[in-house]
């Protein structure tokens, strides 16, 4: 081995070396994992390495693998497995896999793959994909792919006959899908066809498995074939290709014929309808969508909905509104930027909660209805509601889940929309005295309601920091009925931890807008004095899941606080002792997750002059927090205390007495602290210590007052701590 090379490269050629060794064995065995990870960006490393000295040690892996015993099987397939992704990092480039099909390399380690075995190990079948997947990334690796035909043993895969597996089927659909769509991008869609004609071939194929339909297996296997072709088509909606994969796909293979035979099948299985609804969308995306008007496009999907033969099945594919505005936003349509169109779907996928509202009996309040579609065709979804009440919660919490997975990508109408929805519905409920009667049957409407309110509540929190406010659009600062009805709401003892954890996030996440929209709230002064009440309340409740939530909201009160718009908060954390009630929490909880979280609620309270000077600079929070961290054994905990240590300096003036107690605890913790995390935090304070120590003296330019300000922080510790930092 040359002498001038880096020292790093002589370590990576031992380990490899080492590797070849016969008995090699590697106790952890993430370490290639990790060897593999760093050499990703090593461009420059590795092509200082000879090309002949990669071909050797290429040669040698396969003279290994080829004279593998019984014995050695196990260490062998590993070997391979990390020959072919150390294979796939040096042909990433252009120019690193050209070298190496001259010499014959990627060849030879391909050509040694057996689809009947060797396929069949789950790392050797890893590693191919992976060498795969980094050949899509360059026009020349793409083409030696669809010379050498190396697609094919990926469509073998896809059907389960290589490793039956989920992963393998995913990562194989996965991969063609980026195949074709790479082949339209390198301009080099005509070396699609024979990939293309093979895929649509196992889509029509649909006489035998009509003929023998008791075949679960076949119809898997088919259904995956489906699942291909959507993800293929998924890559192309909104790009510039749409016309052309419109010609060279669409209409070239005849994928309306498609849709026939799979809508033959439905007969036979109902397997296929949730990946036909998606295909026979992307298909009208594709097509229908350019040139028709809105209401026409929405009758069609929801035509769709009529095609399930019951409800079991309509769960299977309710979220075809949500999927279809997620295709909508991407795609070239003129219809997609139609804020009518989007809220339709949206009413559409809330059918079924829209049913459950009837059960609240909203349609006796003239101000609590909701709006309707105007399409006929949504009434096959309601007809079907009207006809399963027994399922009703569960299609409702679905449909929810479905809004809450597109809610990024909504429109600021749909948002308003969701959340006069979510309002209307929640205050009807939680006002109601009907729902506080004692000893209701737990299978009373109210009891089903509030299993739906928990995922209202995450559905709601998701909207609303999604949601852009303005003064003027605001009415209920809020944004949620809780905040003037959560006394009943949050006492109610059959309450599961997961509802209030949930009511409490929703409030929570309403307050941190507040603080970034600085929405006025003076108006509400008295619910949010009743709330703070409550949260004094829930600190003493016995589910620790619970203390966790509302100490995050008490947080959140206090963050809301700093801003204009929020200084009548600091009377009311004030007036109810908040800061003392979160003090006792850190002091005597057995939790150490919740007094972490007290903790942060702490740094965020001494950063707001007011409630440190009035409230905590008396207090013993200080001396409580530097005893702790002689003794507390939980890591978050003396993480957190360094952190609202750090917070405290950097907004306060602090005596120099307690500042000298700070710096003596806080250049133990520096050294001697256990946890590096830990350690880590504490050089942020000693940051905090030397910018506020040597930047006036800096502005200044003044030589006598920056050694004055040298001397000070040497007698801090810092410069010590500093030292070992960098000895170590």
């Amino acid at each position: 081995m040359s002498s001038n090379r880096p020292s790093t490269v002589e370590k990576l050629l031992t380990a490899l070396d080492c590797m070849l060794v016969d008995g090699f064995a590697i106790q952890d065995k993430t370490l290639l994992e990790k060897l593999l990870t760093s050499l990703q960006d090593a461009d420059v490393l590795l092509k200082t390495i000879p090309v002949t000295t990669h071909c050797k040690w290429f040669a040698n892996v396969l003279n290994i693998y080829r004279h593998q015993t019984p014995v050695s099987r196990n260490a062998s397939i590993h070997l391979y497995a990390f020959a072919l992704k150390y294979l796939a990092i040096l042909v990433k480039h252009d120019d690193g896999f050209v070298t190496l099909i001259k010499t014959g390399t990627v060849q030879s380690m391909i050509n040694q793959l057996d689809v009947g075995s060797d396929l069949k190990e789950s790392s050797i079948f890893n590693a191919y994909m992976s060498l795969l997947q980094t050949l899509n990334t360059h026009k020349r690796g793409l083409e030696y792919v669809f010379q050498e035909g190396l697609w094919k043993i990926i469509l073998v895969a896809i059907r389960g006959l290589i490793v039956p597996a989920k992963y393998v089927e995913i990562q194989s659909s996965q991969y063609i899908a980026d195949l074709i769509y790479k082949s339209f991008v390198y301009e080099m869609a005509h070396y699609c066809d024979p990939l293309l004609k093979e895929l649509f071939y196992n889509l029509n194929l649909t006489d035998n498995l009509i003929a023998n339909h008791q075949g679960i297996k076949e119809f898997f296997a088919y259904n995956i074939y489906v699942k291909t072709l959507i993800l293929s088509l998924e890559k192309f909606i909104g790009t510039k290709y749409e016309s052309n994969v419109v010609q060279n796909i669409i209409n070239k293979y005849s994928l309306s014929d498609v849709l026939v035979n799979i809508l033959r099948l439905l007969n036979v299985n109902s397997i296929l309808l949730k990946n036909y609804m998606t295909l026979h969308l992307i298909f009208d995306c594709f097509t229908v969508w350019h040139h028709s008007d809105m209401e026409y496009v929405l009758k069609s999907i929801f035509s769709h909905m009529n095609k399930q033969k019951d409800i079991h099945s309509y769960k299977k594919i309710n979220n075809l509104y949500t999927q279809a505005i997620i295709y909508a936003n991407i795609s070239n349509a003129q219809l997609a930027a139609n804020t009518i169109f989007e809220k339709e779907l949206i009413i559409g996928q809330l059918i079924p909660l829209n049913k459950c509202t009837d059960w609240l009996h909203c349609s006796n309040y003239e101000n609590l209805k909701y709006d309707r579609s105007f399409i006929n065709e949504s009434k096959y979804i309601l007809n079907y509601c009207n006809n399963y009440d027994f399922i009703i919660n569960e299609l409702a919490i679905s449909s929810i889940l479905n809004i809450v997975d597109i809610v990024h990508v909504l429109k600021q109408v749909s948002l308003d929309y969701l959340i006069n929805f979510f309002s209307t519905l929640t205050e009807h409920f939680l006002n109601s005295d009907e729902w506080l009667e004692p000893n209701q049957d737990r299978d009373s409407i109210y009891y089903k309601f509030l299993e739906i309110l928990s995922y209202i509540f995450i559905c709601w929190s998701k909207v609303i920091e999604c949601k852009s406010f303005t003064e003027i659009a605001i009415q209920d600062p809020l944004l949620v009925p809780l905040v003037q009805s959560h006394r009943q709401f949050f006492h109610r003892s059959s309450h599961n931890s997961t509802l209030l954890q949930n009511g409490l996030k929703l409030i929570s996440t309403s307050l941190n807008k507040i603080s970034k929209e600085n929405i006025q709230c003076t108006d509400h002064l008295a619910d949010f004095s009743t709330l703070c009440t409550t949260l004094n309340n829930l600190l003493l409740d016995t589910r620790p899941e619970i203390r966790d939530s509302c100490l995050q909201c008490i947080r959140s009160i206090v963050n809301a606080s700093k801003y204009s718009s929020g200084n009548f908060l600091i009377k009311l954390v004030l007036e109810k002792n908040m800061s003392i009630a979160v003090i006792n929490t850190l002091k005597h909880d057995n939790d150490p997750f919740v007094r972490s979280k007290a903790l942060e609620c702490l740094e965020e309270m001494v950063s707001v002059s007011d409630i440190w000077e009035i409230s905590l600079k008396d207090s013993d929070l200080i001396t409580h927090c530097l005893n702790l961290m002689q003794c507390e054994s939980e890591g978050i905990i003396r993480r957190q205390i360094v952190k609202l240590i750090t917070a405290l300096f950097v907004y306060n003036e602090l005596s120099d007495n307690l500042f000298n107690e700070i710096c003596i605890v806080m250049v133990h913790i520096s050294i001697k602290d256990p946890l590096w995390e830990v350690k880590t935090f504490t050089y942020e304070f000693w940051d905090s210590v030397i910018h506020k120590f040597i930047g006036e003296s800096c502005k200044q330019n003044n030589t006598e007052s920056l050694n004055n300000s040298l001397v000070k922080l040497s007698a801090t510790g810092c410069l010590h701590v500093s030292s070992v930092y960098y000895y170590y």
